[in-house]
């Protein structure tokens, strides 16, 4: 990818950054601004260039934006990068919940950083002859919320008796009247339904039916669309079809229509159809045929980051023995995407994409990651450290992993705060100080941690805690009382609604089988099958419960279909109950794999490619301790032998269950002993065996003991 002069730029400014060269900066962007505000430059896209290079995601950048404009108090562009860098990290501590799910801080944290934006970007419009960028700029925080754009003298303007249109745009419109970014900023707030249309209905006494998302659209777009060139038209028609792609992909859950209007997109403005039509296909698990058009849109804007974080994901994803992945997820974290250091440090730390295992990498992508604020790698160096891995040359060093995770969670981890209150209930370690570990679950579920809910939930359920007012306290393992069980569940729903798959198994666990009162089938059956769906290497064990549920349709709709997903998804995992049955389907013609690898429910006599596959979970179930594989291989063997081979391989099954405690092997291999079968006979081994299964209540055991002792 050849090296273009808006990356040599783009570069040169990630060095000043680096640097901490504020007077460089300033005189940068000054120039640039005043060269615009002068006219020599007609379009004020040099100086949006630069303000979009700006490495926002890191906190040595938010902190250096700081610094540059306490030296700086009337710089026009310290005064915009700031208020970007902090609506950055607003974003980020809001994360991407719908807002009935997102959490006190996440929301708080949004409207500070918003209000202080805000702030910062009508400062700036005072700063400037031409303060077009600051008008943009409220105009994207408007996208989220109306009332920003508008403050102090926001109200609308009417461009026509019909189209009325917010202050920033109007503002920004009188400076810039062809600028095609404002444009789309303007499509970006009526992404949904303005509010202002149903206001303006209700004064005008006319029909106060909102209308539809695509009519809101259309009431704007053409107006958007007047005093652009033909192809800047172009490329409003083909923002307008990537809003509306998403509308049809996320809310009327049409995807082959909402391809339709990608595709128009890229036909449009390939520059921007590409990236929609890449993240499309990668949403709906196609990544191979969205590498194509992640190339082609890297050929446009090689510095976008954001960009070479997805490209080097499908590639990891496509290619995962290629180390190009590597090289993709390198520039990323150079050009200042911090989740770039993180898949680094994964990789190293894991030995994965064509790389070595190397931890002291690994550390140092983790510990770059965490200085610049991202709190997942600070998880990840606490995990680290607290484990440690001799053969890697990590020392365990817990005091400094508890370091760590009390700095992240300051910082928002919500997991951090859930591992020290964990700390501080666990007695193996240190006395219980219940105050402070009350401190940190109410600071997690501050932050809206899963973990924190679904510790204090099940630690409530199995009487190990109850909630006291706002204290928690010992429960000494007594048996909770309604009230605290209800509390306990509510909890454990607030957890599994946040996308927690331990906290999902715990409730399908106490629906099923915990208190009598709690029991409830249906819900049980749910959550099984909601947690092996989100579950997919079984770690849980809640597959086997999910294919009953949906195979016996006893508590749910039957599912063929579903039940043969959970059975193959639970049978990797050795010696669990779906590698049991599904061998046990597979021989006995229930289910079958077709060429493709498949399993379906074709009932049939099985083929010998299915006896195979049998044949080998039963082995690895048996090889995991499972006792009814050992006993149904030992038995396939004998119903099938041929030789003396197969009866040994059939006694030494029926041996290790017998010797696990199943009676009918018990007996089989007293027969076994006493015919003298595969082995040499040997009266006093079989009486042995034929008394344990006896005495273990196998009357075909009991049978043979007398008939032996009558012969003798």
């Amino acid at each position: 990818m050849m090296e273009n002069n808006g990356l040599k730029n783009y570069l040169f400014l990630l060095e000043l950054v680096r640097e901490e060269d504020i007077d460089t900066l300033e005189y940068l962007y000054r120039g640039v601004q005043e060269r615009y505000e002068e006219g020599a430059e007609h379009t004020p896209g040099d100086f949006g260039k630069y303000l979009r290079y700006y490495p926002i995601r890191l906190k040595s950048a938010r902190e250096l934006a700081v610094q540059w404009l306490a030296r700086y108090p009337q710089s026009y562009a310290a005064h915009i990068i700031l208020s970007d860098c902090i609506l950055s990290d607003a974003y980020t501590k809001r994360g991407t919940l719908p807002a009935a799910a997102a959490s006190v801080h996440g929301l708080r944290s949004l409207k500070l950083g918003m209000d202080r934006s805000a702030a910062l970007l009508e400062n700036a419009v005072t700063l400037s002859r031409r303060p077009f960028h600051a008008w943009l700029y409220l105009g994207y925080m408007n996208a989220v919320d109306p009332r920003y754009g508008a403050a102090k003298d926001l109200f609308f303007e009417e461009r026509t008796t019909l189209h009325p249109m917010p202050l920033w745009y109007t503002r920004a419109e009188q400076l810039e009247p062809s600028s095609v970014p404002l444009r789309i900023a303007m499509l970006d707030a009526l992404r949904k339904t303005p509010p202002d249309i149903l206001n303006i209905a209700l004064a005008e006494g006319k029909d106060t039916t909102a209308p539809a998302w695509s009519e809101s659209m259309h009431l704007y777009a053409y107006t958007l669309y007047s005093g652009l060139s033909a192809t800047a038209r172009n490329e409003m028609r083909a923002v307008y079809r990537g809003h509306y792609a998403r509308y049809c992909l996320f809310h009327k859950n049409t995807p082959a229509e909402a391809l339709q209007h990608l595709e128009t997109m890229y036909w449009l403005s390939p520059q921007r159809g590409a990236p929609a039509l890449a993240r499309y296909y990668q949403h709906q698990g196609n990544p191979a045929k969205a590498l194509g058009y992640f190339r082609e849109a890297l050929t446009w804007s090689p510095q976008d980051i954001v960009l070479l974080y997805e490209y080097a994901s499908c590639l990891a994803v496509v290619h995962p023995a290629d180390p190009k992945a590597v090289v993709y997820y390198r520039r990323a974290a150079r050009y200042g995407h911090p989740g770039a250091w993180i898949k680094l440090g994964e990789i190293y730390r894991d030995g994965l994409n064509g790389q070595a295992r190397h931890i002291s990498k690994a550390l140092n992508y983790f510990q770059v990651a965490h200085q610049e604020g991202c709190v997942a790698a600070g998880e990840e160096l606490a995990r680290l450290y607290w484990k440690g891995d001799a053969a890697a040359g990590i020392v365990k060093n817990r005091d400094k992993a508890i370091r760590i995770l009390k700095t992240i969670a300051q910082e928002g981890s919500g997991w951090a705060c859930a591992r020290l209150a964990e700390l501080e209930l666990e007695t193996r370690s240190r006395n219980h100080d219940y105050s402070l570990a009350t401190h940190y679950i109410n600071l997690g579920m501050h932050y809206g941690s899963m973990h924190c809910y679904y510790l204090v939930g099940k630690r409530i359920y199995e009487g190990r805690l109850l909630w006291r007012s706002v204290h928690m306290v010992p429960g000494h393992f007594f048996k909770p009382n309604r009230d605290d069980r209800k509390m306990a569940l509510e909890y454990l729903l607030k957890s599994a609604s946040l996308g927690y798959v331990k906290a999902m198994a715990c409730l399908a666990r106490y629906y099923d089988k915990g208190y009598e009162d709690d029991r409830d089938p249906y819900a049980a059956a749910e959550w099984y099958c909601k947690t092996a769906d989100l579950d997919p290497h079984d770690e849980e064990g809640c597959c086997f419960q999910a294919f009953k549920t949906v195979f016996y349709g006893d508590h749910k709709a039957r599912n063929v279909k579903a039940a043969a997903r959970y059975l193959h998804q639970g049978a990797a995992v050795n010696g669990s109950e779906c590698q049991y049955r599904l061998a046990y389907e597979l021989l006995k013609g229930g289910f079958s794999y077709d060429n493709e690898g498949r399993l379906l429910s074709q009932p049939g006599i099985a083929d010998e490619h299915n006896v195979r596959i049998a044949l080998g979970l039963y082995e690895k179930a048996a090889a995991a301790g499972h006792v009814e594989a050992m006993y149904y291989l030992a038995e396939f063997y004998e119903r099938n032998a041929v030789n003396k081979a197969d009866h040994l391989k059939a006694f030494r099954y029926f041996l290790l269950a017998a010797e696990a405690g199943k009676t009918i092997a018990q007996k089989e291999v007293g027969c076994y002993y006493l015919n003298g079968l595969a082995v040499e006979k040997n009266k006093s081994h079989a009486l042995f065996w034929l008394s344990m299964a006896a005495d273990s209540g196998e009357p075909a055991a009991r049978e043979l003991l007398n008939k032996v002792s009558r012969q003798q």
